[in-house]
């Protein structure tokens, strides 16, 4: 299941935060998202493994039995299913934020650096990107690309989740997709809906897959608010391994007006 405290989501990097101090999208507009091309672009897989080099390493010292590095952190699964964050900095940058997307871009080659980027598409639509590897005990297995698109309709938001094979071998995924959070200052957030995406498999033979639009409920707090992507997976051949969580740009419902990045 996905690494947050409900069975979907939450945010990742507060949980654990909070818990030691007390962890990869215009709704009413027409969305169109990237279709898969029929042979795989070149990779990246050499650039995100470097780029994540210092949290690969700490998971190597860990002597982790699953795990996964994004410009975020790591979070390790155990052999009996417990999972663990660890914010470690990473070479890339977690935050970008470049100009307003390209009708020629493509989720493939944007933002492969290693680092969590976000980009504003509309005051009404954002995306998220993040790479990462995943390995266990014995090192590096593959890489993968999460993209989280938001889209906003008066006080309902919208998510379409993406995932794109790297390198390594299939990636069966259990249970991917977005949970909805609202923001509660120096507490955990609270959970606003937990949204199933699918169970897909991605590899290089069929190495992007896009869900289909998962509907929000209304938010009717004025206050912040952002989706977290997240999921376990299955590398052929290898134990189940969390993905962690992906998560959104806030996006701001105040009063009674619609939200909005």
């Amino acid at each position: 299941m996905f690494l947050t405290a409900s069975l979907y989501g939450g945010s990742v990097l507060k949980r654990f935060h909070a818990l030691a101090g007390s962890l990869l999208i215009a709704i009413g507009l027409v969305v169109v998202a990237p279709t898969a091309a029929s042979a795989a672009p070149t990779r990246s897989a050499d650039v995100t493994i470097r780029a994540l080099s210092a949290c690969i390493t700490e998971a190597k010292a860990q002597r982790a039995q699953s795990w996964v590095c994004t410009a975020s952190g790591l979070t390790m699964t155990s052999s009996t299913g417990v999972k663990s964050f660890t914010s470690i900095k990473s070479a890339a940058s977690t935050v970008q934020s470049p100009a307003l997307r390209s009708p020629a871009d493509d989720y493939d080659y944007w933002c492969e650096n290693g680092g969590i980027c976000h980009r504003k598409i509309t005051t009404y639509a954002e995306e998220t990107k993040g790479n990462a590897a995943y390995g266990d005990i014995n090192g590096v297995i593959g890489t993968f690309d999460v993209i989280l698109r938001t889209n906003l309709n008066g006080r309902y938001a919208n998510w379409k989740l993406s995932l794109i094979w790297d390198s390594g071998p299939s990636l069966s995924f259990v249970d991917a997709g977005v949970s909805c959070y609202e923001e509660i200052n120096n507490w955990p957030d609270t959970n606003c809906g937990d949204f199933y995406a699918g169970s897909p498999t991605i590899s290089g033979a069929s190495w992007r897959w896009n869900s289909g639009t998962l509907y929000g409920n209304k938010l009717v707090n004025s206050n912040e608010y952002y989706g977290s992507a997240g999921g376990d997976f299955v590398p052929s051949g290898h134990g189940e391994i969390s993905m962690g969580a992906l998560e959104s740009s806030y996006f701001y419902c105040y009063g009674t007006a619609n939200c909005r990045f």
